[in-house]
């Protein structure tokens, strides 16, 4: 099992924004990455009752569950490859895939046999840099919703904040920060 921090800040724009900055950092014959995250959690939402939020993210037949918690800045991830078996049983059958993400929330005093997919968010997304900096341009599709979202993940979040403000001037796109994050966005949206 991997574990990272992740710090990001993020804007929505609209899709002529989007179009303007993707034009801007001559992304228009680029390929995005398709990737599709299914959110986890029970009907009552106990998880995000305590502040965790459980995906498990789809790339090329491959599956990663990951489990994240907030932390004083930025997100703690843990992060665990697992099967198309053991996605297909948690969708259908509600068995939570065996391994240290489990133990973890059992130590939580979580009952993985109540949790299953609530909802689905798929994007298309495109990595790129911008003075030197890590930013992804995502086109997001949840429950006939569609989105598009401008990522930077840095060592602090006032360093990707201002990537992104710099990026917003240079564009003539208003800087406004997204504090909602994509699983929110979807469990919202969901049916």
């Amino acid at each position: 099992m991997s574990t990272n921090i992740e710090i990001e800040a993020k804007i929505l724009v609209s899709k002529q924004e989007f179009e303007r900055i993707k034009q801007f950092l001559k992304l228009d014959q680029v390929t995005p990455i398709r990737q599709t995250n299914y959110y986890i959690d029970d009907e009552s939402g106990q998880l995000r009752q305590y502040g965790f939020a459980l995906r498990i993210r789809e790339i090329d037949n491959q599956y990663t569950l990951t489990l994240k918690s907030p932390m004083a800045e930025g997100t703690l991830e843990k992060n665990q490859l697992i099967t198309r078996e053991e996605y297909e049983r948690l969708k259908n059958d509600h068995q939570f895939p065996i391994g240290k993400v489990q133990a973890l929330l059992a130590m939580f005093g979580f009952n993985t046999s109540t949790l299953g997919i609530i909802a689905d968010l798929t994007t298309e997304r495109i990595d790129t840099s911008f003075q030197g900096q890590h930013v992804c341009l995502d086109v997001n599709s949840y429950n006939r919703q569609i989105d598009y979202e401008i990522e930077s993940e840095q060592s602090s979040l006032k360093y990707a904040a201002e990537t992104l403000q710099k990026l917003c001037s240079e564009t003539g796109v208003h800087y406004q920060e997204n504090h909602v994050s994509k699983y929110a966005r979807a469990i919202a949206h969901r049916q």
